[in-house]
Order: C-alpha cells, then structure tokens, then sequence
C-alpha cells in the first residue's frame, strides 16, 4: 500500500514538472519579459521644470557591470504598467541575439499627465494638452545629462513613441532635432493638430541638420483615421523638402491595427542595418 501511494505521489510530481516545462516552453516570450523586468532598475528623477517627480525605468545591457564599452540609448515612452516596458527590452535582447541592433541601455520614462506631456498644442479633444515644451526639455535639459553621468554611454540616442507619444516623438524631432538620433513614431496622432505640426515641419526643413538624423514611422491600414489621414502627406512633406542630412521612412502595415506590434523591431532593425 505504501508503495502505490509512494509511486503516485512520485507520478503526480513528474506531470507537474511536465506541466511547468510544457508552460515556459509555449509562453517563451512571457518568461523572457518577466525577467527582463526584474532586471530593470526604477528610479525617481525630480524635475525642476515640471515642478513633479518623474519615475524612470534602466535597463542595463547583460555584463555592463563589467564592461567598459559605452552604449547607445533607447529612451521609451509611456512605460508605465507591467507589460510595456519588459516587452520593449525583451524586443532589444532579441534583435541583438540575432546580430541586427548593438547592445543598448533602455531608459522608459513613465506618465503623469499624458495628454500634457504628450500633445504640443492645446486642443479641446484632450483636456489639458499641450505641455510638450516642457517634457521635451525636461528630458533635454534634466533627463538625458542624469543618464549620460550615471551610465556609460556613447553619443547615439534613439526615441521610441506610440500613439499620442509617437507624436509627441515626431514633435521633438522637429523642434529639437539635436536631442536625438533616430525617432520611431508607432501609429503617431498627427491628426490631433495637424496645422500645427505643418507649421513646424515648416520651420525645421530650413534648419541646418548636421549630423544624420532618422525618422521611421510606421502604422496599420486598419488604423485611426487621425493617423492614415495625415501622415502620409506629412512624411511627403518633410521627405521632399528637408536637408540632406534627414532621413524619412514610412512602413504601413497591411491589415495591422494602431500601433502594429512589431513597430520597435522594425524601426530598430531599420536604423541600424539600414
């Protein structure tokens, strides 16, 4: 009798560990993200611009404790909640595991007020909008020196926005096109204010680019009319008249939704093995 309670006890064990094995095996992607969120570091940054405390997410390349190579940076937008930040790191290690992006460090700044931050002009659609002159140079001026002094990195920045963010990306590129590298813009909201994003296109093809300068947007055909109504012309726009040192793509994506998933990849990949 021992011996058959012993022996199901032994069995239920071994279809446990099959169960777990099985698990890990069909979520890969889901083991990778919790990981590379409990290796991100989260830290407080106050503002003196915003007059607030901003929360920041750090991801470290694997062996940055010991290397001395300098890194390239990723700066993530709305990075809050459990999902996107781990994703957009778990997208990193991938692309540089198979050889198409270098090692970077991942910096994920989180929200307070979204449609502040992230819309520049003031429209009624979006109470509270338009304070994206002061996000923008809270992560020139406060931000991006905090990360420059406490991390290694090299002089290569790249910024990674979607949706309301993504034009808040596109935004930052226009009027400060010496804070970043390289933008990705992921089903960008140009149609929020779409005149006034015209103007300032206008007043940055007469600027002078000295160094390359990348824009990749990217979206679905299925996707919100304030997005495939606007972005096209703009991207003609900008593409016809801009300096020799800008560079533009767009990807639209048949049949993908707002912000396609595979957007940061793809901008990644882009940049980097263009």
């Amino acid at each position: 009798m021992d011996k058959r309670v012993n022996f199901r006890k032994s069995f239920r064990a071994i279809v446990s560990i099959c169960i777990l094995t099985l698990s890990l095996q069909t979520f890969p992607s889901l083991a990778r993200a919790g990981n590379e969120s409990n290796r991100a570091t989260v830290i407080k940054v106050y503002s003196k611009i915003l007059e607030e405390e901003r929360t920041i997410s750090v991801s470290l390349p694997e062996g940055n404790e010991t290397a001395e190579q300098a890194y390239p940076v990723l700066y993530v937008l709305d990075a809050e909640g459990e999902a996107t930040f781990p994703k957009c790191v778990s997208t990193v290690n991938g692309l540089i595991a198979k050889g198409l992006a270098p090692q970077m460090i991942v910096v994920g700044i989180w929200n307070t007020n979204r449609n502040r931050d992230m819309i520049p002009e003031a429209v009624s659609h979006r109470p509270g909008s338009g304070g994206s002159k002061d996000f923008l140079s809270f992560i020139h001026n406060e931000l991006m020196p905090y990360i420059q002094n406490n991390y290694r990195t090299k002089d290569y920045s790249v910024l990674y926005g979607m949706s309301n963010s993504a034009l808040f990306a596109v935004y930052a590129l226009l009027e400060k096109p010496e804070t970043f590298n390289a933008v990705i813009a992921s089903s960008p909201m140009i149609g929020h204010c779409p005149e006034y994003i015209q103007k300032k296109a206008e007043s940055f093809i007469k600027k002078d680019i000295v160094n390359d300068l990348l824009l990749f947007m990217i979206y679905g055909t299925e996707d919100s009319r304030r997005i495939t109504d606007f972005v096209p012309d703009f991207q003609n726009y900008i593409n016809t008249h801009a300096s020799k040192g800008f560079i533009s793509k767009l990807e639209i994506l048949d049949g993908e939704r707002h912000v396609p998933a595979s957007s940061l990849a793809r901008g990644l990949e882009y940049i980097f093995n263009r």
